[in-house]
């Protein structure tokens, strides 16, 4: 008499923990940072292991934790049950938990005689110079400015960013060795050509853009029209001059949500925001508009700004705008828009401040030795590998792909610093991407997962918020924070039928980098519970005889 049996067979071709090489959140990632790694230290209360995995990939945690844009979140496979994961958010508590902006490191040790120089400390630079010093070479990064830390200082508001959390980050970069000489001008103190003179073998200019972009039109030299980033710059430094009235802000980006929502920390009455784009296409960041809002700033999207006018002939105290049909737009210090004219379509208001909030441009100074530069204004580099035509002189951040995001700045020094390593180790550098990227999973649907709402970070109230420049976002508490990333699907490593289960007839093998399900044969008993554990269907049961 025949007896039939079944036992659990793991498809590996549907097996996110057989088939997966990364997953979507990671491969989102500009940095490439272990998201499914840190979530998963998170959840079992292992926050020194959460920042260790984060500082591998990123040199600066509490900044990323409060002012990446977070791609990942976007390609979250949680998102498909309920909503995408926290993860910048988890990325915070874990640096705050382990107070990572106050952690000092050991000195690595110079193993390299190569001298590199990073001529920048903004988030391009600063990430360069901790993977370089990190391989065993001397760095020195030359910042201009009194203060390190670029756009980080002195572009985004202490609302956002603490200077406290990025001078304490800066410091660590510090502790592994890296010197850091400010006031140093590269063009007027010192000349590429005298670095190379002093024996520095490759040079990586990742100076950023921080001189604002202008507009010239009629009545734009009018007293009470500043650009951007020198009044970003005078409120992070502290110097915060109180602004009374009516404020208009020109422009649609991040800059100009953070000078609008500076201005109404200044006092402003009333600020709006007036933009070519449509409230749909600005290019802020959603949660940064919504912010805005939220805190008063009013919205004028489709206006350009024609003239400026005044009433006593000295200062702006009117600004006349005109509805967009289409406009383009350059990146040379001004900006070109064509407006179908339209005797219906003249806006007028009232103002005492405007703010110039249209784009960044490079920095003004002239460097010898610099690469040819591109239409656009950036240098002339590789995107892949900041390689210029100029040998030993790199790019990375702004100067490269302007605009840019701090992470994708960051992102731009780390490949810079790899191929500056290449470069000195006498490899050719390695031409990157055309491969197809690596496989995720991300058609791969979850099934049987049970919803639970995404874990929303505590805020201090709109209203209080504007009367002063205490930080908007709080973190989350130690127990929200563990409930938020055991939302985690692991879709790199799933491994639920094991976890899940506790069925000893299941155990993990090496699969590369990491560990995949196996199933014992003699010990399973064919109940079935790992299949049913499995959110990809990856695991089915086979009839024996």
């Amino acid at each position: 008499m025949n007896t039939s049996f079944f036992l659990p067979q793991i498809d590996k071709e549907r097996c996110l923990s057989w088939c997966v090489d990364t997953s979507p959140c990671q491969a989102a990632c500009p940095l490439g940072i272990d998201v499914e790694g840190y979530l998963s230290a998170i959840a079992s209360g292992d926050f020194e292991d959460a920042i260790a995995i984060i500082r591998e990939q990123c040199a600066l945690p509490s900044v990323c934790g409060r002012v990446c844009h977070h791609p990942c979140e976007t390609e979250c496979k949680r998102g498909l049950v309920d909503e995408p994961i926290s993860i910048r958010a988890l990325k915070r508590f874990a640096a705050d938990a382990c107070s990572s902006h106050t952690q000092r490191a050991e000195p690595v040790e110079q193993t390299r005689p190569e001298k590199i120089a990073i001529i920048g400390s903004g988030p391009a630079g600063l990430a360069a110079a901790h993977d370089l010093v990190r391989r065993g070479f001397a760095v020195t990064v030359f910042e201009r400015m009194a203060v390190p830390g670029g756009m980080l200082a002195f572009g985004i508001p202490e609302f956002n960013l603490p200077q406290e959390i990025v001078q304490g980050e800066i410091d660590y970069i510090r502790s592994l060795g890296v010197e850091i000489r400010t006031g140093v001008g590269v063009g007027t103190d010192i000349t590429l050509r005298e670095l190379r003179d002093h024996g520095y073998r490759a040079i990586l200019i990742a100076t950023g853009a921080q001189d604002s972009a202008l507009l010239t039109m009629p009545g734009s030299d009018l007293e009470g029209i500043i650009p951007a980033m020198p009044f970003l710059q005078k409120a992070k430094l502290g110097d915060r001059e109180s602004i009374s009235g009516r404020v208009a802000v020109i422009g649609g980006g991040n800059v100009a949500i953070d000078v609008a929502r500076t201005a109404r920390r200044l006092g402003a009455e009333e600020v709006r925001i007036v933009c070519l784009e449509s409230r749909d296409d600005m290019p802020a960041f959603g949660e940064m508009i919504e912010a805005a809002e939220r805190e008063g700033v009013l919205m004028e999207t489709g206006l350009a700004p024609e003239s400026f006018q005044s009433v006593d002939g000295k200062r702006v105290s009117r600004i006349i705008l005109r509805w967009v049909t289409s406009f383009s737009r350059n990146v040379d210090g001004q900006i070109r828009f064509q407006v179908d004219k339209d005797p219906q379509g003249v806006v007028e208001r009232d103002v005492d401040w405007v703010i110039i909030a249209i784009g960044q441009i490079l920095d003004s100074v002239t460097l010898d030795l610099s690469p040819e530069c591109t239409p656009m204004g950036t240098f002339d580099c590789d995107p892949l590998t900041g390689m210029t035509k100029s040998t030993g002189i790199f790019g990375a951040g702004d100067v490269v792909d302007n605009p840019g995001t701090v992470t994708g700045s960051m992102a731009g020094g780390r490949r810079a610093a790899d191929t500056i390593a290449r470069f000195l180790s006498g490899e050719v550098s390695e031409q990157r991407g055309g491969t197809g990227g690596p496989f995720t999973g991300s058609d791969s649907i979850p099934q049987g997962i049970t919803p639970s709402p995404r874990r929303q970070m505590a805020m201090l109230p709109a209203e209080e918020g504007v009367k002063n420049f205490q930080e908007v976002e709080l973190g989350f508490t130690r127990d929200e924070a563990m409930e938020e990333a055991a939302r985690c699907l692991r879709c790199k490593t799933c491994n639920r039928c094991a976890v899940e289960t506790r069925c000893v007839a299941l155990s993990l093998t090496s699969n590369g980098r990491k560990m995949s399900p196996c199933v014992q044969g003699m010990v399973c008993a064919g109940c079935g519970r790992c299949a049913r554990a499995c959110p990809f269907a990856a695991i089915y049961l086979v009839e024996f005889e």
